[in-house]
């Protein structure tokens, strides 16, 4: 009996398709299927390394053959491939040819029909969209050796993307992205990383949650951002679901799968789903989250490829990877075999091995019992022995040789180097001259105008002043006293009389009585002066004229106020124009474009309105200043001080290390200024990085014991500090205990030591 004609037989229309991730130095793939309005992932492979053209192709090889292990034998592999790659890859929605030509020679080698291709932060936002089941508001950080790829997503659409150089600071690199794009908005308050180096995106992600980003800004969050990391299996679910949204309705993705597992192969499977399963769930901010008004469409995953035909049966082959022409029409009638090339073809000598028995196994099922004509020895027992010791050192061999994996963080110290350079900056010049040391620089003014208060720190004594009368007894002739004549009374105490009198003449013993009316010269109830006080008058003596007062003086009085004094006018002035200055230098900052430089040394202020509401001395509890200050400054061209330092700081770079454009900083000392000419001091300086052949390293490190490793490092690596090496997946004891010797499993880091 025919077991098959029994067999529950799979649907005709089930098409299966390969996902392809690529990102600098990483590669991971994915089989995966339409079933009715969602993807169902089948398989996906852990990230394999390349770093040169020739690696690329090995490593797709590798993450395919991965996955086609866990693919049952009677279902050939696919061949419709959907690629993920980073965006600077693209330009214009095209595949930039340097980078087409990679994924041309990948599908040429590997049997591949390329169907479209997918931006990864694109894909890794609606993934996060059809997960969450909301519009995404977040910041992906794509973190790669050489660089970070930062994208901003508002309400699941591209706001833009940056790629920053990476320097010692991961922080500063993500500051410097998020300024480069100008707006009033905060930014989204989710920042999620990704790369295949779960390791390094923990460190990173420990850096930015104790980043202070209120130091920063022009950086302005609702709040604390929260930092995620996408595991690397997901960016694959990412393409997967981008190639399902093109493919038909697709509503969702289904990470477990329904393929017939394989005997002996029931505990790994069950093991895979419940992995599967439990790295399906994401954690995210609801309130980074809003409802979609619409239905998810292909074009919202980024998804690039040409439309479906009529029927909808075959999806054309994306403009991008086939040229124009017309296609030869034999190829449906050609033989299936040469299309149907596996990757388990391409495992090597040990994955062949098995393979065989493999097919042995199920050769031996396929025979009749009428075609037996014999029956074989059964083996004995120490024969069988020998073969089951032969295949566990060999597996043994083979998980020593191929499985381990580690990560080497090569730690240098930076060199400094510095130039000082006299040179002018003429901003009446159209040109730079490189030679003669001369900058062509432009002007930019503004004004400003603020008012402040302070409260009053002087004091003053307010009050009134005595009166009363005196009466005057002369012995002489009659005379005339002017108003305000000095009238001195007892302890120092002086009045002056009210209005001009005269005085009558008298004799000794008879003398003339005048009565006068008098004011206290100053303020206080001291000059209340009691009756019968005696008073002198003017410069006569008492002989020849005296005073005194019959009736008690009244009206004396005396307070302390608040007042201003000349401190607080100069204080209130220093602060309010301290404060004007750094306003005015800011604005005048941000009134240059991105590629100017302001020299904040020539920025000139002068006066124009000054104007406090109180004199020194008036009585009040507080003091304010209006004023307006203008700012006159220098500005350069960012790319001219790059040229002017490349020339001085080339010559001093030393052997082994590397000088970029992006290292270099600059600052300007102010000298003087004749016309439009002002002569500067610039101080350009960069920190410079050894230059380090990775690809060497790993191949002199590759099997050696760690502390032989750090060896070679240290006498190798120009401006080595320390190095850590992490075993990612297995640390062996003993002398098993060596770095990994396939080449591809030893990841290789270098960076500034902190």
């Amino acid at each position: 009996m025919d077991l098959k004609s029994v067999l529950p037989k799979r649907k005709e229309e089930e098409r299966y398709f390969w996902s392809l991730a690529i990102e600098p130095e990483w590669v991971s793939a994915g089989i995966w299927k339409l079933t009715e309005n969602k993807v169902q992932v089948i398989s996906v492979s852990p990230s394999s390394s390349w770093h040169l053209d020739d690696e690329l192709v090995s490593a797709c090889d590798a993450s395919c053959s991965s996955v086609v292990q866990n693919f049952p034998e009677e279902i050939d592999p696919p061949s419709k491939t959907v690629f993920g790659v980073v965006s600077s890859w693209v330009e214009d929605g095209e595949i930039k040819a340097e980078y087409l030509s990679k994924i041309k020679r990948v599908c040429s080698e590997l049997s591949l029909e390329p169907v479209g291709f997918v931006v990864m932060s694109e894909a890794l936002c609606n993934y996060f969209k059809a997960e969450e089941g909301g519009l995404v508001n977040a910041v992906f950080l794509g973190v790669f050796q050489d660089n970070l790829e930062l994208s901003i997503f508002r309400l699941g659409k591209l706001v833009g993307v940056s790629q920053i150089a990476r320097s010692v600071s991961v922080v500063e690199d993500v500051s410097e992205g998020l300024s480069r794009f100008k707006s009033d908005e905060a930014y989204p308050s989710r920042i999620i990383l990704y790369n295949s180096k779960e390791g390094e995106l923990d460190e990173i992600r420990q850096e930015l949650i104790k980043a202070d980003w209120e130091n920063y800004k022009d950086i302005k969050f609702l709040h604390t951002p929260k930092i995620e990391i996408v595991p690397s299996d997901k960016k694959v679910h990412a393409v997967c679901l981008a190639g399902g949204a093109e493919m038909g309705n697709v509503e969702q993705i289904d990470t477990s799968s329904d393929l017939p597992v394989e005997p002996g192969m029931e505990n790994v499977a069950a093991d895979d789903k419940l992995d599967a399963q439990s790295n399906d769930t994401i954690r995210h901010e609801t309130s980074n989250l809003t409802e979609p008004d619409s239905d998810i469409s292909p074009e919202d995953f980024g998804f690039t490829v040409n439309k479906e035909d009529a029927l909808g049966n075959e999806v054309a082959i994306a403009s991008k990877f086939v040229e124009q022409k017309n296609a030869p029409q034999e190829e449906a009638q050609m033989p299936a075999s040469p299309q149907k090339k596996t990757f388990t073809d391409k495992l090597g000598r040990i994955s062949n091995l098995f393979s065989f028995f493999k097919r042995f196994q199920r050769h031996s099922e396929n025979i009749s019992e009428s075609s037996v004509t014999m029956r074989l020895p059964t083996p004995k027992p120490l024969i069988v022995g020998f073969l089951i010791l032969f295949l566990v050192t060999v597996g043994l061999f083979v998980f020593w040789w191929f499985f381990p994996k580690a990560e080497v963080s090569i730690y240098v110290s930076p060199k400094n180097i510095q130039e000082d350079v006299e040179i002018r900056v003429d901003s009446s010049a159209s040109s730079s001259d490189f030679d003669d040391l001369l900058l062509a620089g432009g002007v930019v003014d503004e004004s400003l105008s603020e008012d402040k208060s302070v409260s009053t720190t002087g004091t003053k004594v307010v009050g009134d002043k005595a009166s009363g009368e005196v009466t005057i007894y002369r012995s002489g002739s009659s005379l005339k006293l002017d108003k305000d004549t000095l009238i001195k009374g007892p302890g120092s105490l002086n009045f002056s009389l009210d209005e001009e009198i005269n005085v009558a003449s008298g004799s000794v013993l008879t003398r003339g009585v005048t009565k006068a009316k008098v004011t206290a010269k100053e303020i206080g109830a001291q000059y209340n002066l009691a009756a019968g006080s005696t008073f002198t008058v003017a410069n006569y003596s008492n002989a020849d004229m005296e005073a005194t007062n019959e009736s008690a003086f009244s009206g004396g009085t005396s307070r302390e106020v608040n007042a201003v004094s000349e401190a607080d006018q100069k204080k209130l002035f220093d602060d309010l124009q301290s404060e004007i200055q750094s306003n005015l230098k800011e604005k005048l900052s941000g009134k240059i474009p991105d590629s100017q430089v302001l020299i904040a040394d020539s920025i000139t202020y002068s006066l124009t309105n000054k104007e406090f509401d109180k004199k020194v001395g008036d009585e009040g509890t507080t003091l304010s200043l209006s004023l307006e200050l203008k700012a006159d400054g220098v500005t350069v061209n960012k790319n001219d001080i790059e040229k002017l330092g490349l020339k001085y700081l080339s010559q001093r770079v030393p052997t082994g290390y590397s000088l970029k454009n992006n290292q270099i900083e600059s600052d300007f000392t102010y000298q003087t200024k004749e016309d439009s000419v002002y002569n500067l001091k610039l101080i350009v300086s960069a920190n410079l990085l050894p230059q380090v052949d990775i690809d060497k390293i790993r191949k002199n490190i590759t099997g050696k014991f760690p502390n032989t490793a750090e060896e070679y490092l240290k006498n190798n690596v120009p401006g080595y500090e320390r190095v850590v090496i992490k075993f990612l997946n297995i640390n062996l004891p003993g002398r098993l205990g060596t770095l990994p010797r396939v080449p591809g499993n030893i990841e290789i880091s270098v960076s500034a030591d902190k």
